[in-house]
């Protein structure tokens, strides 16, 4: 079940010794951006267990105006991540409710958590996790407006589910775009040959749902620094492709989100995109054409969603 995701992650954090002396130093909240930084996270055996080791996680920052609460302790961030997503506080998409907005928050400030505490342990490849995907496909499912889907595939059919309206949508002439609710994930997912699916689902919820109606064919990617976090139990839940980001220069990048940057102005702030596959076997329908240890040097993930 996915909605044990972010608990197992915890979980395995907590196996590791990962959460033990560690304190919260810093969270730092932007428009569209929020990131929390650690102090005392040992990486284990191979890290040389240094006691001051600092490091940072990143998360979408849900549109409410709600503050974070003043309790900063680990613990509580913890809970934070672990607690049920905002929209299962909802009865419909369409209803909004004070409690989800301030739930939502919370969630994002303990997956930023997550993310920093798993930092250490991550085996990022580097480069463009596109370019493991094969050209060839008819059907996509995107999860989140994710545009550079566009173009990666040529008359191919894309099936965007968005929490909310989202208009027009520009595309290239043989590039046919539709758009779902949630509600209606499973008409979006049939027979699609990849899904992207926005790290975000982490925060709202949902990431069941859609796991649930992907086909067991298709390549899943789970993608943006949202979900920058050990990534066995996603690929347990069906994920295939993990592509996330690491903070490699925290100082550098709190200035970025205080100035309200976002996308690829924090890529060149001090966060390095990254991607991580399942060591599962893939079937015929994957898609995937390369190995786990190539390292494609291409880079379109410009506009990849937090």
């Amino acid at each position: 079940m996915s909605d044990s995701i972010l608990p197992a992650v915890v979980d395995r954090l907590r196996d590791r010794g990962a959460t033990a002396g560690v304190t919260v130093e810093q969270i730092t909240i932007g428009r569209s951006t929020l990131m929390v930084e650690l102090a005392g996270v040992d990486g284990g055996a191979d890290d040389g267990g240094s006691e001051n080791r600092r490091t940072a996680g990143l998360a979408h920052r849900p549109p409410v105006d709600a503050p974070p609460t003043a309790n900063s302790d680990l613990e509580t961030l913890l809970e934070w991540a672990t607690q049920p997503p905002a929209d299962s506080l909802l009865e419909s998409a369409d209803r909004t409710h004070p409690e989800s907005e301030d739930t939502a928050l919370e969630v994002a400030i303990g997956i930023a958590t997550v993310n920093a505490l798993s930092a250490p342990f991550i085996e990022w490849q580097t480069g463009d996790p596109m370019a493991l995907l094969d050209s060839g496909v008819d059907t996509i499912a995107t999860v989140g407006l994710f545009r550079p889907a566009f173009r990666k595939f040529s008359d191919v059919d894309v099936r965007v589910i968005e929490r909310t309206p989202i208009g027009d949508v520009s595309t290239p002439d043989s590039v046919t775009v539709r758009t779902y609710r949630p509600a209606d994930a499973a008409d979006a997912m049939a027979d699609a040959e990849v899904v992207f699916i926005t790290g975000s689902t982490l925060i709202y919820g949902g990431l069941e749902r859609y796991l649930e109606t992907t086909p067991e064919t298709a390549t899943v990617v789970l993608i943006g620094a949202t979900a920058s976090m050990l990534p066995e139990p996603a690929f347990a839940a069906g994920v295939t492709v993990v592509a996330g980001a690491s903070v490699t220069d925290p100082d550098q990048v709190r200035d970025a989100i205080h100035a309200n940057a976002c996308g690829t102005e924090l890529h060149a702030a001090g966060v390095e995109k990254g991607y991580t596959v399942t060591d599962s076997p893939t079937g015929p329908g994957r898609r995937l054409h390369l190995s786990r240890a190539d390292s494609p040097d291409r880079d379109e993930l410009s506009d990849d969603r937090l």
